[in-house]
């Protein structure tokens, strides 16, 4: 599996786990509507486009390999829209954020070979314009190295 095999599937996979568990905040309504997007937003049609509210984008931020396979950071970067006058929309971004960790985690597997690993960050934006509130979750996956083969041959 490649890096971009494990996005499409993260991508796949947490689209699945939005419709399928409606995720309800903690402070406010339900997270309704969460578009998700692998790598980068699509291009913004005007200033009201809702495309470019609540919304998830699934991010390649950077790799290494090691002698046991690559190590890939996925960043979940999250924007949503919350016009709660208590402002409580950091609080529902970090929600959102345990919410999409613990699923990975409990996922364990995904794509048949990359696990997500536990060390992960979380990021707030708290400089977003109100009713605007983003985050990001910055996780490590462990990709396998592809096989070798004709080997045999040299043996």
């Amino acid at each position: 599996m490649t890096d971009i095999e494990l996005q499409k599937t993260i991508v796949k996979d947490l689209r699945g786990f939005l419709d399928r568990d409606g995720i309800m905040m903690p402070l406010g309504n339900a997270f309704s509507d969460i578009k998700v997007y692998p790598q980068d937003l699509p291009v913004k049609q005007d200033e009201d486009d809702e495309e470019l509210r609540n919304y998830i984008a699934v991010i390649i931020a950077g790799e290494k390999s090691d002698r046991e396979g690559w190590n890939v950071e996925i960043h979940f970067s999250i924007n949503i829209e919350d016009r709660d006058k208590n402002h409580s929309g950091n609080i529902n971004i970090l929600y959102l954020m345990n919410e999409i960790y613990t699923h990975f985690i409990k996922e364990g597997i995904i794509g048949k070979h990359c696990s997500m690993e536990a060390e992960a960050q979380k990021f707030l934006n708290l400089q977003a314009p109100y009713p605007y509130y983003e985050g990001d979750l910055v996780t490590n996956w462990k990709l396998p190295l592809p096989n070798q083969e004709g080997l045999e041959e040299l043996v």
